[in-house]
């Protein structure tokens, strides 16, 4: 039996609709009207039936029951299944207990829980897959006929399941709904209208112009078309750090009905602008579907939303259309008698369609925005690109990665420079959505807590303090009249202070564990006022590849040991003092020692060499010479006795006593004389 000869075998007198509930026997109940309050695609349909029940009936018993609705259709009868959201009492008559009934979808099991998740690293499919199992929807109900690549990072925030995942469906372009098979109530995810058609199935119906006749067939009896002018054009443009190209994206009307003005959106996260281009197509079509809508009138009660209407016999609109929406209402107070005064009707819907041809996507959402802030913890530390993986505080039951690697703001400069301090794991930071997105979260700064104290607290108030995760300080404290600067490693090991304490001026720069290195490419300028001190526990090495040199303009130069001062160098050794004496004094023995010939020279001033209290001794491997090369004379003298030679080359001998003890004595002269 085809639905054009449904209604011959349709009698009157005989029940329409049937309604069960779990639990409860079948023929405890009997419907007398149905009408639906919703029934669309890519939504939670309801429907309210006014139910006659012989007996009293208990909420307890009810609300929440599995419940389906049967309509006689030929051999196949039509069921609408879901649960019993709603329940109103109206009363009793003779006729037994009147109660109205709203049977719900199964997608308001979604609607009844608010979550809040964090999925990283899932494809769509996958994340509204996994909504559905958390919420506890009968996945034996469910199937996935879409699939997407993965995505970063979708942030269920304050949403119903059922907002959620409309939303990132919705977003996608695809369509979903509940075919029902055999009783069997399927939520259907698609990824095109076309894709669910295909799950859904067609019926053909003839259309017939209303007459005086009475129709015996299921027919469309009226036929109207809605246009509307809506937005002519998508733009749609975003941001994405790690592209920083052209991210305009664009599409426009592609149908014959006149539009105007466009849908400008920025921020609708992509990364790049073929993405953007995908999106704007997406949401310009979901514009395009609606501006040319048809809606008929018909008796025909298999009709339901993703199902293909065939139209026969009509003038103008004979040809395939994909229903959208239908809205249903029937009683059983009587037959239908149509092509007379409609009345006591036992059913009549209204669909709305649109032709095969137009891809048909649900009207999308705006991006969901919060412009506020959170609490978070860094789950993982900084990575090759100085982003964190951070855990929000509402991330109930996600999936994936705590988040996608996320940016932090720094007193950042430009390129290669600014300010940046690692955050370590566990580590209490602010987050906020950029431009809203918390699909793009963004770390605001770090916060102190109990774990994690403040360095700078009302005890230490006057300091400004930078203290890294090893210890590492910078304290700018200003305290008044004990005003300083310090920077400091670990323990102080190594400390640079500039001190400007009231009376006690100073800048020390101290390596308390190891050694203090000072360099320079050019000149190494040390300058003073006062005095200069070097100290050392140890030695005090000058080093110089060329020359060292040390001069006082105006004081003396002062050389102190207390052991042994040695002078070493490679050449020559040279003291010189331009305008004043050279004193060498020892407490002990004075050596001077050559390894070939040592003099000693003055120029205008005498020689003098002087024992106190010792003897001179003079030793000599060779001979010993004395010689006096000016008009001077060589003169030895010792208590009253002399040996002079003098200047003529003379040898004058004076003594109280002259002894000569030799061999052999030997005097020469051409004269010898006695005074």
């Amino acid at each position: 039996m085809n639905a054009p000869e449904f209604l011959k075998s349709v009698e009157a007198n005989k029940s329409q609709y049937h309604l069960n509930i779990s639990g409860l026997p079948s023929e405890l109940l009997s419907v007398t009207d149905i009408q639906s309050i919703r029934d669309e695609l890519c939504s939670n349909y309801q429907f309210t039936i006014e139910v006659l029940s012989r007996s009293l009936l208990s909420s307890q018993a009810i609300i929440g029951k599995d419940i389906s609705l049967t309509i006689v259709w030929g051999l196949a009868d039509r069921t609408i299944s879901g649960i019993v959201s709603h329940l109103v009492a109206r009363g009793e008559s003779y006729q037994g207990f009147h109660y109205t009934v709203t049977l719900s979808s199964h997608l308001s099991l979604l609607h009844h829980k608010r979550s809040n998740r964090v999925f990283s690293g899932l494809t769509i499919d996958a994340i509204v897959t996994s909504v559905f199992k958390k919420a506890g929807f009968p996945m034996a109900n469910f199937s996935m006929k879409a699939a997407s690549s993965s995505q970063d990072m979708i942030v269920q925030y304050n949403e119903t399941d059922l907002e959620f995942v409309d939303r990132i469906m919705r977003k996608c372009g695809w369509v979903y709904g509940v075919i029902e098979k055999n009783g069997n109530p399927i939520v259907t995810v698609a990824k095109s209208s076309s894709s669910f058609a295909g799950y859904s199935g067609s019926i053909d119906i003839m259309y017939q112009a209303p007459t005086s006749t009475v129709r015996a067939n299921e027919c469309i009896f009226a036929v109207s078309r809605k246009s509307s002018f809506l937005t002519q054009s998508v733009h749609l443009n975003d941001y994405y750090y790690q592209t920083m190209g052209d991210m305009n994206s664009y599409d426009s009307n592609k149908t014959d009905v006149n539009g105007f003005g466009s849908d400008y959106r920025y921020g609708e996260n992509y990364k790049h602008y073929v993405d953007g281009n995908t999106m704007a197509k997406i949401r310009q079509r979901s514009i395009d579907c609606q501006r040319d809508i048809f809606i008929i009138d018909t008796d025909c009660r298999a009709i339901r939303p993703g199902m293909i209407v065939n139209i026969i016999d009509h003038q103008d609109y004979s040809g395939s259309y994909f229903v959208t929406k239908v809205d249903h209402i029937g009683s059983q107070s009587g037959g239908v008698n149509y092509g007379d005064k409609v009345k006591n009707l036992h059913y009549k819907n209204q669909a709305h369609l649109v032709p095969t041809t137009v891809p048909y996507i649900a009207p999308i959402p705006d991006n969901k925005r919060v412009f506020t802030s959170f609490n978070a913890t860094i789950e993982q530390e900084v990575d090759e690109k100085g982003r964190y993986i951070v855990k929000l505080p509402f991330n109930q039951d996600g999936e994936g990665p705590e988040s996608q690697p996320t940016r932090m703001v720094q007193p950042y400069g430009g390129s290669g420079h600014g300010m940046n301090f690692p955050l370590t794991k566990g580590t209490e930071v602010i987050v906020c959505g950029e431009n809203g997105d918390l699909d793009r979260p963004i770390i605001l700064g770090a916060v102190y807590n109990k774990a994690s104290p403040n360095p700078v607290t009302s005890e230490n108030s006057h300091e400004n303090k930078v203290v890294t995760r090893a210890g590492h300080s910078l304290l700018m404290d200003d305290k008044l009249g004990e005003e300083k600067i310090s920077i400091a490693n670990p323990g102080d090991t190594n400390v640079l202070t500039l001190d400007a304490t009231n009376g006690n001026h100073q800048a020390s720069l101290s390596a308390n564990q190891g050694q203090l290195s000072i360099q320079a490419k050019d000149n190494l300028i040390a300058q003073t006022e006062s005095n200069y001190l070097v100290t050392a526990n140890k030695d005090v090495n000058l080093s110089a590849n060329e020359n060292v040199h040390i001069e006082t303009r105006e004081g003396d130069i002062s050389l102190t040991s207390g052991r042994e001062i040695k002078t070493k160098a490679g050449g020559g050794v040279s003291f010189e003092a331009t305008e004043n004496n050279i004193d060498i004094t020892a407490n002990s023995n004075i050596n001077m020692q050559a390894s070939q010939d040592m003099s000693l020279y003055s120029e205008q001033g005498n020689i003098e060499i002087k024992s106190e209290q010792a003897d001179v001794a003079i030793a000599s491997g060779g001979n010993i010479v004395l010689k006096s090369t000016s008009n001077g004379s060589i003169h030895l003298s010792q208590g009253g006795g002399s040996i002079e030679i003098d200047a003529g080359g003379n040898l004058n001998i004076d003594a109280n006593t002259i002894t000569l003890s030799a061999t052999n004595i030997v005097i020469k002269g051409n004269a010898v004389s006695n005074n």
